[in-house]
C-alpha cells in the first residue's frame, strides 16, 4: 500500500516511517504545518495534490486532525491516525464520524465515551507501540561518560504544568463555593487527588454541584470553547482543560516534594522500614521545562528539559527507579512514557491505571502505587532491594518488547 504519512515532527515519526517501511508500506512524506485544524484549506489543496501525484491509498499520522479526513473524504481512500495525546480535543470534530476516519486511541474509556456518549463509531482501541531496537541503539552509540552524567536515583521526566494556560485560577478565582451544601472547588479537588477508584468530579457535575451555565460565558471568553466545528459538551472541556489538569499539577507537585523530603533525610542504605546509617546523599533529579522558581524543593532538583532521542533514553536507563505519573485526562491507558522507559530497560514506578495493571503484572513487570504514601514506601523498598528492582526491570523490557512492538501496533491501527 502507498501511504502519505503526515509529519507534524512528533517524536517517533521517524520511527514510525521505519516501521512502515519494514512492513512493506511504501510511504511519501507530506510535512506542513497545519494552521488550522478545520479550516487550513492551503494544507487541504496541498494534500490533494500530492495524494492524486503519488497515487496514495491512504494518509496515516500520529494523532487526529480533521481537515486530514475532509482531505481523504474528498479523495475517497482511508485516514489512520494514532492518537496518543489525552486529552486530544480533535477528536470532538465533527468530521470525527466521517466515514473515512480509522483513529486508534491508546487510552479505551475515552473510545467508550465517544462511542456510547457521542455514538461515534470511527474510533477504537489501539494501544501505544514502542521501538526497542531504536532505544538501545541510543543507549549504546552514547559515551560511557554520557551514560555515567544520566545516573540517579530516583527521576521524573515531564511537565509540571506551572506556566501552562491556568486555566482552574482563571475560572476559579475566589470562587470559594460551587453548591448550595457549602462544598468548594478546593474541597472537590483534593478528593480527587491520588483518588483512582472513583471520580469525584464528575460525580459534581453529573450532580449539578458545579454549575457548569454559570461557568460557560467565563468558558468561552478564556477561549475554551471549541466553537461550531466541534461537538464536546461543555463538562467535558471543563474536566480535561481545566479540573482534571488541575488536579495533575497537584498530585505532581505535591508527589515529587514528598519524595524529596524523604531522600533528603535518608542516605545510600534505605530500608523498607525507612532510612538506615547514611553514606551518601541519594540523587532525584527532574527534568521538566516547567518553571520551578516558585517550588524551591523542586527547583534545587530541576535539570531541565532532554532530548526524546538522545538524551531521554539515557535518564530512562540510568536511573534506578522512573516515576509516571500520568495525566488524570488519561483514564485508563497506558501512557507512551511508560513504554519509552520499559524499552530503555528502566524500572517503572507509576500510579495505577486499568490497563496498566491488565497488560503489566504488578511486582513483576511494574510497580505501582495507588497513593502518595504508598508511591514514598515502594520508592523506599525498590531502592534497598537492588535485584529484584533490576528483575522487574527486564521483565518490563521483555514484555513490550514481545507485545508492544511497533509491528503489533499497526496490525492493530490497520486491521480495522
Amino acid at each position: 500500500m502507498k501511504i502519505i504519512l503526515y509529519s507534524w515532527q512528533a517524536n517517533n515519526e521517524q520511527i514510525l516511517a521505519d516501521n512502515l517501511i519494514k512492513m512493506g508500506f511504501e510511504v511519501a512524506w507530506f510535512r506542513k504545518e497545519c494552521k488550522h485544524y478545520t479550516r487550513d484549506m492551503e494544507l487541504a489543496m496541498e494534500m490533494i495534490q500530492a495524494v492524486h501525484q503519488v497515487a496514495a491509498e491512504a494518509v496515516v499520522s500520529f494523532n487526529y486532525f480533521p481537515i486530514i479526513s475532509m482531505i481523504c473524504h474528498t479523495c475517497g481512500i482511508p485516514y489512520y491516525a494514532w492518537v496518543y495525546d489525552c486529552p486530544h480535543f480533535t477528536l470532538y470534530a465533527k468530521q470525527v464520524a466521517d466515514p473515512c476516519n480509522h483513529i486508534g486511541i491508546f487510552d479505551r474509556e475515552m473510545v467508550r465515551q465517544l462511542a456510547e456518549d457521542y455514538g461515534i463509531n470511527t474510533v477504537y482501541h489501539a494501544p501505544l507501540a514502542v521501538d526497542c531496537g531504536y532505544f538501545e541503539g541510543a543507549i549504546t552509540r552514547a559515551s560511557q561518560a554520557d551514560r555515567e552524567k544520566y545516573q540517579c536515583d530516583v527521576s521524573f521526566v515531564g511537565s509540571l504544568y506551572a506556566d501552562e494556560h491556568n486555566y482552574y485560577d482563571l475560572l476559579f478565582l475566589g470562587e470559594k463555593e460551587v453548591a448550595s451544601n457549602g462544598c468548594s472547588m478546593e474541597t472537590l479537588i483534593k478528593q480527587q487527588c491520588f483518588s483512582y477508584e472513583r471520580d469525584y468530579l464528575r460525580q459534581a457535575a453529573a450532580s449539578g454541584q458545579i454549575n457548569l451555565t454559570e461557568l460557560q460565558n467565563p468558558m468561552e471568553e478564556q477561549g475554551l470553547m471549541l466553537g461550531d466545528d466541534y461537538f464536546a459538551r461543555p463538562e467535558d472541556i471543563l474536566m480535561a482543560a481545566v479540573l482534571e489538569k488541575k488536579v495533575t499539577v497537584e498530585e505532581r507537585r505535591k508527589l515529587l516534594t514528598g519524595i524529596v523530603r524523604q531522600l533528603s533525610t535518608c542516605g545510600g542504605s534505605v530500608t523498607s522500614d525507612g532510612c538506615s546509617t547514611a553514606d551518601r546523599n541519594l540523587d532525584f533529579r527532574l527534568y521538566t521545562n516547567s518553571d520551578t522558581g516558585k517550588l524551591p524543593e523542586l527547583n534545587a532538583h530541576n535539570h531541565g528539559t532532554v532530548d526524546y532521542h538522545t538524551q531521554m533514553p539515557l535518564v530512562f536507563a540510568g536511573s534506578r527507579i522512573n516515576l509516571n505519573i500520568s495525566l488524570r485526562s488519561i483514564h485508563s491507558g497506558v501512557p507512551l512514557r511508560v513504554l519509552d522507559i520499559m524499552a530503555c530497560g528502566g524500572f517503572v514506578l507509576s500510579n495505577r491505571q486499568p490497563e496498566m495493571t491488565e497488560y503489566f503484572e504488578e511486582g513483576a513487570e511494574i510497580a505501582t502505587f495507588g497513593s502518595m504514601e504508598e508511591c514514598i514506601d515502594k520508592v523506599h523498598y525498590y531502592l534497598s532491594h537492588e535485584e529484584e528492582r533490576r528483575q522487574i526491570a527486564e521483565a518490563g523490557r521483555r514484555k513490550v518488547k514481545k507485545e508492544f512492538s511497533y509491528e503489533a501496533g499497526l496490525a492493530r491501527l490497520f486491521e480495522v
